[in-house]
């Protein structure tokens, strides 16, 4: 995240705890809400955020909250005029904390819902039973019980954009901005290691990536080694931890790419 985004996000936070529909107590050093965004374009599906506003210095995790902590998880089975949530994902930020590797967000996050009614055009109530942690020198689990009715009376769809701009674009073969140029399963030490090349922008030099396997894989943050003669950021995965390593052949990854200009998710196949 780029200084500019990051004194956005920050000032936009500050912005929301004093704006209308803010108000809430804090619990374990976060507060959690959902907000309307209205209808989105399609005419049907209707735009939510699940926002979490931190104190100060402490974090939340994105999906893969790294070496430690707790990935959130949402529960919308109690929602009326609702038949599909679709959480997205605004590009995380990567921290050493002196023990691991944090992936989360810093003092603000939304994530976008898109949310498809079971009867288009009324409005849909939307709740949320949100598992979830927060951090500073200790992880502490928490959980939050959450609602909205989503009817378009008061939106709050820039705020959801902004964040919907920073989550990392689909992509199945590497573009110009960026994307994973090749990756390949070697042999160092004899311990198998994915080896992963990564276009990114000009600014490339602060970009990292992110690999997620099946569920039962653990992979480490990948280590950024160097830079092929082509200008490509080298990255290394051990795959070591994996107990059943005949399986890595033929399996489906996805490697997530961030840069301050342009981040992507991208499927693999290993080899």
């Amino acid at each position: 995240m780029s200084r500019l985004s990051y004194l956005c996000a920050v000032a936009m936070a500050a912005m929301l705890l004093s704006g209308p529909g803010a108000a809430g107590e804090w619990k374990d050093k976060a507060r959690v809400r959902l907000i309307d965004g209205g209808t989105m374009a399609d005419g049907v599906t209707r735009l939510a955020g699940l926002e979490i506003l931190l104190d100060p210095e402490w974090k939340t995790y994105w999906r893969n909250p790294g070496d430690s902590g707790i990935p959130p998880k949402m529960d919308f089975s109690g929602s009326d005029n609702v038949a599909e949530v679709t959480a997205e994902w605004p590009a995380p930020e990567l921290s050493f904390d002196g023990y691991g590797w944090v992936i989360g967000y810093t003092e603000a996050v939304i994530f976008p819902l898109l949310v498809r009614p079971d009867e288009p055009g009324e409005s849909s109530n939307l709740n949320l039973k949100l598992d979830y942690a927060v951090c500073n020198d200790i992880c502490i689990p928490a959980q939050a019980e959450v609602a909205v009715v989503l009817d378009g009376a008061k939106p709050h769809t820039a705020e959801i954009e902004f964040y919907r701009r920073r989550v990392p674009a689909p992509i199945d073969t590497p573009m110009q901005t960026g994307g994973v140029v090749s990756g390949a399963v070697v042999r160092k030490d004899d311990k198998p290691v994915l080896q992963l090349l990564v276009r990114f922008p000009s600014d490339g030099e602060e970009g990292f990536a992110l690999v997620e396997g099946p569920e039962e894989w653990y992979l480490p943050v990948p280590e950024r080694t160097g830079t092929d003669a082509a200008g490509n950021a080298i990255f290394e995965v051990s795959l070591e931890g994996i107990a059943d390593q005949s399986g890595i052949p033929g399996t489906k990854i996805r490697v997530t790419g961030v840069s301050p200009d342009f981040s992507f998710e991208q499927p693999l196949t290993l080899d």
